[in-house]
């Protein structure tokens, strides 16, 4: 297996939507991870927010799992 281990430390919204959709365009998979947090109550409030620090991150994967 030559997979890399996910690191949690800080993305940019469009970085980490192409690390959970790399199938997708930048624009569409920044779409996609946008809808994930609108109907997760507890990540909704990170909708706005276009880099994400460790700690958001961390709560991201704890709540949809890791990419």
């Amino acid at each position: 297996m030559n997979e890399k281990k996910f690191e949690i430390k800080a993305y940019y919204k469009s970085e980490l939507a192409m690390i959970y959709f790399p199938q997708m365009t930048r624009r569409g998979a920044t779409r996609r991870l946008n809808n994930w947090l609108r109907i997760n109550k507890n990540l909704a409030y990170l909708v706005d927010v276009n880099d994400f620090t460790p700690i958001q991150v961390r709560q991201i994967v704890d709540e949809v799992g890791a990419p």
